[in-house]
């Protein structure tokens, strides 16, 4: 009996150590279920145009075009597209001549993928086009027994995949503007957490709270490559999909704030090491700072809800962000560099995270600069 508890009780802890792994693995996959399905659908399609309508009866460059330009990483499919169907020219010209005339085997393999591959970068040099060129020569190349299907009926199958890959995508029914704007408050929200936990680390000179802040800081760089990646999906989408149209003027808003947001993000980084600096070091933080620190991350908060908006009507808006952001910029306390180097360099970040700030909602660095009051000690910083 007390054997049949202890195997229950491990099992239960067990289950409860997988369940929340298991749930994450769940949530990563509900978030691809849209394009597996746009991609599972594609291929499938492609494979019966290449049958029913073009006549061929081994069209299998026709769902693998299909997959490689609807692969679930996002980013530039249209390039793809065309990256891809110029690999499966080069590749499938150059194995056609080389099988044609000293037919096919292991040497003339390796023969047909090193041209190709190497007509691919003398040509372009995009990673596509090579590794397309080297694939779709092997590939025909190993299978030219197999199949007596004209060559150009390769190239027409590369062509039907990549044609409808193009026309899934433009039929995406993912808003292009949503996955951007969340990914770019996310990193606003790694900032905002970043600086709180500085803030209190420096209020209460805890090192251990600072080297927290730190590794926070350290990890908004994938939220930043992935704000990037939506960007210019979004942007492609927006640009082919005619249903998505009217969200371009807003993908070039969102595009016009990933710099200051990613300057953002690294100027917490270079605020947060100098932070923790200054308290290894010992030097005289300004409480005042340390609050400053704190209001700044409020303010990263107030631009995630800004970002998150999805009409310029809701609140808050650019406008209320901006005067909240001068009313904080005037009212900033002075770090006397005399108190150390570091805790004079935080007080200079405050100042260009502040900035960086005033560039997401718009105004210009010209413009925003002279409402930072720079005493002599700290010209040339910001």
């Amino acid at each position: 009996m007390l054997q049949l508890i202890s195997i229950l009780g491990l099992l239960r802890r067990a289950g409860s150590t997988a369940w929340p792994s298991l749930r994450t693995a769940l949530l990563r996959v509900a978030g691809y279920l849209v394009p597996i399905a746009q991609t599972a659908v594609t291929a499938g399609a492609a494979w019966w145009v290449s049958v029913e309508v073009a006549g061929h009866e081994q069209p299998l460059l026709a769902p693998l075009a299909a997959v490689v330009c609807l692969s679930v990483a996002r980013g530039a499919r249209s390039r793809r597209a065309g990256e891809l169907i110029a690999g499966v020219t080069i590749g499938t010209i150059v194995s056609d001549v080389v099988v044609r005339y000293i037919g096919n085997g292991p040497w003339q393999i390796c023969l047909v993928v090193a041209v190709a591959m190497s007509l691919a970068v003398l040509l372009d040099g995009g990673s596509v086009i090579v590794l397309q060129s080297g694939s779709s020569a092997a590939l025909v190349a190993a299978m030219a027994s197999a199949t007596a299907a004209h060559p150009f009926d390769r190239v027409v199958d590369a062509l039907i995949g990549g044609a409808l890959s193009l026309v899934a995508l433009s039929v995406l029914p993912t808003d292009p503007v949503r996955r951007t704007r969340r990914c770019a408050a996310a990193v606003l929200d790694s900032v905002s957490a970043a600086l709180r936990q500085t803030s209190k680390g420096l209020a209460a000179g805890d090192v251990s709270a600072l080297e927290d802040a730190l590794a926070l800081a350290r990890s908004t760089q994938s939220t930043i490559d992935s704000m990037r990646v939506e960007l210019r999906s979004g942007s492609e989408v927006a640009r082919i999909s005619p249903i998505h149209w009217r969200g371009r003027r807003r993908i070039g808003r969102l595009a016009s704030i990933a710099d200051p947001i990613d300057n953002a993000a690294r100027n917490t980084r270079v605020l947060v090491r100098r932070a923790l600096i200054a308290t290894y070091d010992g030097e005289r933080v300004d409480p005042q700072l340390a609050d400053a620190v704190s209001e700044l991350a409020h303010l990263a908060d107030r631009m995630r809800l800004m970002i998150l908006a999805t009409t310029p009507a809701k609140k808050p808006n650019e406008i209320q962000i901006s005067d909240e952001l001068e009313r904080f910029a005037r009212s900033l306390p002075q770090q006397e560099i005399s108190a150390g180097f570091s805790a004079a360099v935080v007080s200079a970040q405050v100042r260009s995270i502040v900035i960086d700030f005033f560039e997401v909602c718009g105004i210009p660095r010209a413009v925003c600069r002279p409402m930072l009051p720079r005493p002599a000690q700290y010209a040339g910083a910001a």
